[in-house]
């Protein structure tokens, strides 16, 4: 059965007795929440179902989940549906779009970067990922880190980042990686974007003099996972 086939890619096929099979609701979800919000298709099924694993690897660590960008709540939802009962999930988002201090690169089209995320609201998305507010699910609300406040003593066993941009990817990550759990996964998006490649450059520009690797999914703009080991969260 079919997982997922995008455009100008090769189709990934999960074999019978797949234990991901059951993902395959799910994936279909998703793509169809794209698909409609994009107004064109949008075939991504191998995020959800390498997002599913790497949510399975960390459900029983100690530890909280957050996602930075979190836009319309399509991802997020994913994460809820999938994540240890009674752990707490924070999602950052100015809610409005891009602020304007993350606009500086001179590769970006900032008029069109200006509305590219500004399509959404708090309501909307706290409905979209788990139908409406929950005491489990925080949102914080304008411009990261600034958002951050009140964190310090927290510790992380899921982060999903999905800020485009080299500055938000970079204090992102000088934020979290120090408080994840030993075993615990962060995600970054897009580091495989010709649109954002200063995404891809802030992940290696973090990580590479620590001497950590960074694994890229094959979904379409190239999701970067690392897995935190003991002594390496610093």
């Amino acid at each position: 059965m079919l997982a997922v086939a995008p455009q100008s890619t090769i189709p990934s096929e999960l074999s019978p007795g797949h234990p991901y099979l059951k993902s395959l609701p799910d994936v279909r979800r998703y793509i169809a929440l794209r698909t409609r919000e994009s107004g064109r298709s949008i075939q991504d099924g191998n995020r959800v179902v390498s997002m599913h694993m790497a949510l399975d690897m960390v459900r029983d660590l100690p530890g909280e989940y957050a996602e930075l960008g979190t836009f319309r709540g399509v991802v997020a939802s994913v994460i809820w549906k999938r994540k240890s009962p009674g752990a707490i999930f924070h999602v950052f988002d100015t809610f409005e779009g891009f602020d304007e201090r993350d606009l500086q690169d001179n590769r970006l089209d900032t008029s069109n970067e200006k509305a590219a995320f500004a399509n959404t609201s708090l309501d909307l998305a706290l409905q979209r990922i788990a139908g409406g507010p929950h005491p489990e699910l925080v949102p914080h609300v304008g411009f990261f880190p600034d958002t951050f406040v009140g964190l310090d003593d927290r510790k992380f066993k899921f982060v999903h980042v999905d800020l485009d941009l080299a500055e938000p990817i970079t204090a992102a990550l000088e934020l979290f990686w120090p408080r994840m759990t030993p075993g615990g996964v962060i995600l970054i998006h897009d580091c495989m974007s010709a649109r954002y490649p200063m995404a891809r450059e802030a992940v290696e520009a973090f990580f590479k003099p620590r001497g950590i690797s960074i694994w890229t999914w094959n979904d379409r703009l190239g999701t970067a996972m690392v897995i935190c080991q003991p002594g390496m969260g610093a």
